[in-house]
């Protein structure tokens, strides 16, 4: 122990002596080490850190195709026909109206069937979870609370259980509130604020309505394939017994976690790697000041060795002077990570949708014991990583060269300092590649046509749930009045309204029957997304008319029906024959229940990206709103809202407050939210390839930094020490252009080993990020040139400087110096 204190205080000394040298070792690690803390903090909050449930890993989602929601009466039969599951149980998307003080306020919720709050095992910091007894008739209108809306809306108040507070013009008793923590569902619906029970009795044996996302626990033993070899064989059997329903019905039995974190792995491990070579960079960086550093003290340790200091001293003496530098480093990159954790929870805060945020894990993203100990482990290994190679190579001096030279400084191991150039330089290329390849993918997607104008246009929803003043004629009294009011603001151009934002989130698809067509067979039919609009919902959103007219006022519940549908629809339907005067309904003819509602087709518009922005177009049908039943008159909550839609002259942005101050004008009861401007839908729609580019690329321009000044590093020592030998060449008559060639000559031979190195490891390595990019091939040759030219030209700046420094040498200066 007293030897490594004597280590650790001549390791301190002798840094402390070489100020210059210290700060830029510590500075480089701190760098490296601070941005993997800081993506490890990312990565250990969203894919490692267990969710916040009990035994998380055995829960599991049960949706159509993996994603699609399922209808009551089959999750009922799953429910009780399955023995793979302990517990299964529902869930539906909710919301309602809370009314304060000074507005109203839209609260996403969700209704939570019975089960499953003890399916996820989460205690309440006050009160109860939604319990049996909240199942039974007449005994439904009970609330959960999530923490946040609890501080927010009710102060905090810790009286708050039992309190009555009402929820869209109905009561509701408060009997519990969650933990921080507690997040469900942690996707899909990620904004849930509120829980209330699900009651299924009125639709139990409907097959179509699909609106649950189901959730179950494996029974201990039960693998996900068992599970799932069960659940196939029901499909098949709902299917073959309800074929109108479930032809294609495909539930797939998936963890919950995969549904939460399927999206981000595969970007958070490419960004790890990618911190993880810019780490590696660093490394190499100071093991090229190592190694220059020991040549320079070559005399001192030939003088320990010749006084009898064994080889292994040597060694840990200068290992302990790299631990010093890691913990340095460590200090410096503990204080970078959290600076970066706070900037990078900033760029992923923020929604995706109307419905979900960007990453539903945000709050577990901190600096905490375990990113703590991941820094002290980095640091450990870094210490050998850059220290372990100089301290063997300065252990083994050559004496009597050494001592012969006279404190000059031994030419130390070029060949190990170059071979760690040349890794730099690959590594910085295979970065390089990967954010040019993001780059490209980024800008094609920044190219989709949406299908509308994003420019100048303003969103925001307006929600009548619990106005019951509200129905039918009067309902369209109101959107009337507030359409006209909105309009006759400065500014405003045009004001249309519409169910679905486009990319809000959100989709809605029907079945679709052509008149005079033959009837498919069940569950074969023509599957059309539909949307409810208003009057000049396509002039103001800048949606092109192909062909006939749009909605308009004469459009009224006792007008004969009509609907206008896009490209895709009449190009798969329609390919020979114009659209126009068709009939269509939305109805089964099939159901002789009722008869089936037709729709005359008097409108061609242009394919709009509806939900997602890489998809090919859907077919897509909207009809007017006074023709639609449920938004005209019904009472539902997902009929009482619609999206105003503005067309501005001005910064759109700028109206927004006065334009929620309008609709309150008509009715302060009335809660106006997701107040947006189109161009902002789009970019939360495109959030994650920009992340992506974002940190990709600062890591790579840091990396090609860090290599270039290793380059140059190189390259200058390399000079010093060949001074006497290009004062002798310039004596014997070389000229300044001869020198500057050899200095570039030499070090372009490192940089271009490098970039084929880089080159042979991108084609590689880039095949595993090939899922995050669109319409570009990960191995795409322009590309790849273009990286490798770049890099080419920053290797010869920094090889140029220190070669156009050697022109100035003085022949008789270098000779007189030996």
């Amino acid at each position: 122990m007293q030897t490594l204190w004597q280590d650790l205080r001549y390791g301190a000394r002798t840094l402390l002596k070489n100020p210059g040298f210290t700060l830029i070792a510590v500075l480089t690690l701190g760098l490296g080490i601070g941005a993997n803390t800081a993506i490890f903090s990312v990565v250990n909050g969203v894919l490692l850190r267990p969710l916040a449930y009990h035994e998380p890993e055995r829960i599991v989602t049960l949706l159509n195709y993996g994603q699609g929601p399922v209808s009551p009466a089959n999750f009922l039969d799953f429910r009780s026909g399955s023995q793979s599951f302990a517990q299964m149980a529902a869930a539906e998307a909710w919301g309602a109206t809370l009314a304060g003080a000074d507005r109203a306020e839209a609260i996403s919720g969700l209704r939570m069937g019975e089960g499953l709050f003890a399916l996820l095992g989460e205690q309440p910091l006050l009160g109860r979870a939604l319990q049996s007894e909240d199942y039974q008739p007449g005994k439904d209108h009970v609330l959960a609370l999530s923490h946040k809306l609890w501080q927010r809306a009710f102060g905090g108040d810790p009286n708050i259980i039992g309190r009555r507070i009402t929820l869209s013009g109905e009561s509701y008793d408060v009997v519990g509130v969650m933990p921080p923590q507690f997040q469900f569902p942690p996707f899909w619906s990620t904004r849930a604020e509120m829980w209330t029970p699900l009651d299924l009795r009125p639709r139990a044996t409907a097959r179509g309505g699909n609106s649950l996302r189901v959730f179950a626990r494996l029974k201990p033993g039960v693998t996900l394939q068992q599970a799932q070899s069960e659940i196939d064989a029901m499909n098949r059997r709902l299917a073959q017994a309800y074929p109108e329903a479930n032809t294609g019905l495909n539930i797939r039995v998936d963890l919950l976690n995969e549904k939460v974190v399927g999206n981000v792995r595969l970007a958070l491990l490419v960004l790890s790697g990618a911190v993880g070579f810019v780490l590696l960079i660093a490394c190499a960086n100071v093991a090229c000041l190592l190694l220059a550093r020991a040549a320079m003290r070559a005399s001192e340790t030939a003088v320990r060795v010749a006084l009898g200091a064994s080889r292994w001293r040597i060694v840990r003496q200068l290992l302990t002077e790299s631990l010093l530098l890691s913990v340095g480093g460590a200090a410096v990159g503990i204080l970078l990570a959290v600076w970066g954790v706070d900037w990078l929870t900033m760029l992923l805060a923020g929604n995706s949708n109307s419905f979900s945020v960007r990453l539903p894990r945000l709050s577990e993203i901190r600096i905490d014991a375990m990113a703590l100990g991941f820094t002290l482990a980095v640091s450990l290994v870094t210490s050998l990583l850059f220290g372990l190679a100089p301290a063997i190579a300065a252990s083994k001096p050559d004496l009597n060269q050494t001592l012969k030279e006279s404190g000059r400084g031994a030419g130390g191991r070029r060949g190990l300092r170059e071979t760690l150039v040349v890794i730099e330089l690959a590594l910085a290329l295979v970065m390089l590649v990967g954010a040019g390849l993001l780059m490209n993918s980024f800008l094609k997607l920044r190219a989709v046509d949406p299908g509308f104008n994003p420019r100048n246009a303003l969103a925001m929803t307006v929600s009548l749930a619990g106005a019951s003043q509200y129905v039918g004629p009067t309902r369209e009294v109101f959107y009337r009045q507030l359409t006209d009011r909105l309009a006759a603001m400065p500014g405003v151009e045009s004001v249309s309204a519409i169910n679905h934002l486009p990319l809000a989130g959100d989709l809605w698809t029907r079945g679709l029957t052509i008149e005079g067509r033959p009837l498919p067979p069940p569950g074969q039919g023509i599957e059309v997304a539909f949307q409810i609009s208003r009057p000049d919902y396509f002039r103001t959103m800048g949606i092109p008319l192909r062909a006939g007219r749009d909605f308009t006022e004469h459009d009224t519940p006792d007008a004969p029906g009509v609907v206008i549908i896009n490209e895709t629809l009449a190009r798969r339907h329609w390919p020979a024959e114009d659209p126009i005067g068709n009939r269509v309904t939305l109805d089964d003819p099939r159901d002789n229940s009722r008869a089936p509602q037709w729709f005359t087709v008097v409108g061609v518009v242009k394919d709009v990206k509806q939900y997602s922005w890489t998809d090919t177009p859907m077919n897509e049908i909207y009809l007017p709103f006074q023709q639609n039943r449920d938004f005209y008159a019904g009472t539902a909550r997902h009929y009482t809202s619609m999206t105003m839609v503005i067309r501005t002259t001005v910064e759109p942005q700028s109206l927004a407050r006065i334009a929620e101050e309008t609709v309150r004008s008509l009715n302060r009861n009335l809660p106006v939210s997701s107040v947006v401007t189109m161009e902002q839908v789009i970019a939360d729609t495109l959030w994650q390839p920009r992340f992506n580019l974002q940190l990709i690329g600062i890591f790579a321009a840091l990396a090609m930094t860090l290599a270039a000044i290793g380059l140059y590093g190189v390259m200058s020592y390399s000079v010093a020490q060949r001074t006497r030998e290009v004062g002798l060449r310039m004596a014997l008559g070389a000229q300044a252009s001869d020198v500057l060639k050899l200095v570039v000559g030499q070090g372009m031979k490192l940089a271009l080993a490098g970039v084929a190195l880089g080159l042979l490891a991108s084609m590689a390595l880039t095949r595993l990020m090939e899922k995050l990019l669109f319409e570009v091939s990960a191995t795409d040759f322009s590309t790849f040139a273009m990286i490798a030219v770049l890099l080419t030209f920053v290797a010869l700046l920094a090889c140029w400087i220190p070669a156009r420094r050697a022109t100035k040498v003085d022949p008789m200066v270098a000779l007189r110096c030996e």
